[in-house]
């Protein structure tokens, strides 16, 4: 049973397993790559199961009674209230067209709940991740960061690959919302630092492009709620989320609302 008093150590071993496969990924990504496809035509390069690889084994040997559930591994449905979700190269697309908005995910989901993360941008040296209890940014210096936002207009940020139908409807009938295009966890990122106060996502997510987010998130003061504003729970059968909307410390709730009448 993992307690507070573990909570530092268990973030310092995450970015440092962050760190080292970040490093793998930028090697690769800095050749002459192959792509190849998985079975639901998604992209899949030597970068993701490299990644993969060292993210689980190192994983495995730190915390051995931990399941580890991986976008890259068969491994499903489980009973363990205490997990990590992995995505270890989230925006494939992004690092295909070396794009730079790629990253490493690694959440902890404790009591069934995210609860630690790293997301590691490779190819700008950055960490975002949560001790539990406060949110920080990792950039050569090391920053406390927050969601709450000094935005004077509304700003959303959206996907850079998977934009659907009601997201691009919303953004053609409120000309005054500023846009934000991000590739992968980068999302959750800018939220939890106040660059931008919102995002939703209406279309078919994973639990581990998200865990990480949502750890990182709600210790910089933000929300996740699926579309109704019910709590948004990790579906550990399927792991497939619901349509989703997260927002920072300070947004208010009745614009929100006036919002989700949109979608």
């Amino acid at each position: 049973m993992l307690n507070k008093n573990d909570y530092s150590d268990i973030t310092k071993k995450l970015r440092e397993i962050s760190e080292e496969a970040s490093q793998k990924i930028l090697e690769i990504y800095n050749s002459d790559f192959k792509i190849n496809y998985k079975s639901d035509s998604s992209p899949l390069t030597l970068a993701d199961t490299e990644s993969n690889k060292i993210i689980c084994e190192k994983l495995s040997k730190e915390f051995k009674k931990i399941p580890i559930i991986s976008e890259e591994n068969n491994v499903r449905n489980l009973s363990s209230e205490t997990f990590f979700l992995v995505d270890p190269l989230d925006g494939t697309k992004e690092f295909i067209a070396r794009n730079g908005e790629f990253t490493v995910n690694i959440g902890l989901i404790i009591n069934n709940q995210p609860k630690l993360g790293v997301i590691q941008i490779p190819v700008r040296s950055t960490q975002y991740f949560t001790d539990g209890v406060y949110s920080y940014k990792y950039k050569k210096t090391l920053k406390k960061i927050s969601s709450l936002s000094n935005n004077e207009n509304i700003k959303i940020t959206v996907s850079r690959s998977h934009l659907d139908l009601e997201t691009k409807k919303f953004i053609q009938n409120n000309k005054d919302i500023s846009i934000l295009k991000a590739g992968s966890s980068l999302k959750f990122c800018l939220i939890a630092e106040g660059k931008a106060d919102f995002y939703i996502r209406n279309g078919k997510t994973m639990g581990w492009d998200i865990a990480a987010g949502i750890a990182i998130l709600k210790t910089a003061g933000g929300k996740i709620r699926k579309l109704n504003l019910k709590e948004l729970i990790i579906n550990k059968k399927t792991f497939i989320n619901d349509p989703f909307v997260c927002y920072g410390n300070n947004f208010n709730s009745d614009k929100l609302k006036l919002i989700l009448k949109q979608f």
